[in-house]
């Protein structure tokens, strides 16, 4: 029983406890103001193994970003644990922080505002080394970038190393991105929407390079994107957030062809047959937006769920086991949960 347990936790690079981040929002004219929580991330729970990718799928708001902020320490939680190889994260101070920072590293969503327009190519991947190599000589660094850019696809690489990113296309900028996330070695990439900026002609090639980067590298990596059929090219496991909350999470082949939570279903619906879809849209989810403002009572998707049921007001339902490694929240398919909802109410 020990042992298994140690090779659990030997597994996982990255695990998330009871994560929870609130923002203060002001509103209202100058002589009065009002102020409202964001309910970004609520209580969230999960777990990214060695050398697997983690795919966290919601529509924009549902707080898959700042949940990738706050583990690569750019965001600071609310409370809550993250856990980097059994070190937790949140109880770290700069000079510790600076030590882990060139195992975890972030691809933005953006390549036109991630690179500095004032940089040439060699300083814009030089600038992670002259942080964190402070021993290497020049030569060295510029071997380093070198090998970068062939690494990714950019070649001859030395005809890149003196132009500018205005001179480059959006798909060679995104390489450059990603080739200064992974110069330094990391074991761990965040990646936020890395092709949704970039033209459908070369977002394939994107996908396919993370990929095979992932392989070669044996990279842990968290994938955030709205988009279910980019998630299932690329996830080993996926994570379904609606905010706030992740309401289901397991391997790919579950979450495409057996979703369990409404939201899921919807989700693989619009995907797998739009007409279908929108035939039965009704049947699948109510129409709304996602709203993190004020107090949350009951389950996170109420509002917009056809099957809501009157005691679904009661108490947020917690991931619950469905088979292997498969987790659903939604007192539908766990009725017990209801129950122990009922007892925390009365």
């Amino acid at each position: 029983m020990t042992n298994s347990k140690k090779t659990q936790i030997h597994d996982e690079l990255i695990t998330v406890k009871s994560l929870v981040k609130r923002f203060e929002k002001k509103q209202g004219t100058i002589f009065r103001k009002t102020k409202s929580t964001v309910h970004a991330v609520n209580h969230v729970d999960f777990s990214i193994k060695k050398g697997e990718i983690l795919g966290i799928i919601g529509e924009s708001g549902c707080g898959k970003t700042t949940t990738a902020r706050m583990i690569m320490r750019l965001t600071k939680e609310t409370s809550g644990q993250i856990l980097f190889e059994g070190q937790d994260l949140c109880q770290m101070g700069e000079r510790e922080l600076r030590r882990v920072r060139p195992q975890m590293q972030m691809i933005f969503q953006d390549p036109y505002d991630s690179l500095n327009p004032g940089m040439t190519i060699l300083e814009i991947l030089m600038e992670p080394l002259h942080a964190h190599r402070v021993e290497l000589s020049f030569d060295d660094k510029r071997k380093l970038v070198i090998e970068a850019l062939e690494h990714i696809d950019m070649k001859p690489a030395e005809t890149f190393l003196y132009r500018y990113p205005h001179q480059l296309s959006g798909g060679q900028r995104q390489r450059i991105a990603i080739a200064r996330s992974l110069i330094l070695k990391p074991k761990f990439v965040a990646a936020d929407e890395p092709t949704s900026m970039l033209d459908v002609s070369v977002r394939m090639g994107i996908l396919q390079l993370l990929k095979s980067l992932k392989e070669d590298m044996g990279l842990t990596m968290l994938f955030i994107t709205h988009d279910l059929s980019t998630a299932a090219i690329m996830c080993d496991r996926i994570a379904v957030m609606y905010r706030g909350d992740v309401v289901e999470i397991g391997p790919t082949n579950k979450i495409i062809y057996n979703p369990t939570h409404p939201y899921t279903k919807a989700l693989v619906a619009v995907v797998s047959d739009l007409n279908y879809f929108l035939d039965h849209r009704s049947e699948l989810i109510l129409d709304g937006e996602v709203q993190n403002e004020g107090e949350q009572g009951g389950c996170p998707f109420l509002a917009r769920c056809p099957q809501q049921m009157d005691n679904c007001r009661i108490g947020i339902p917690k991931l619950e086991q469905m088979s292997a490694d498969h987790y659903v929240s939604c007192f539908h398919h766990h009725p017990e949960s209801l129950m122990s909802a009922n007892k925390q109410a009365n």
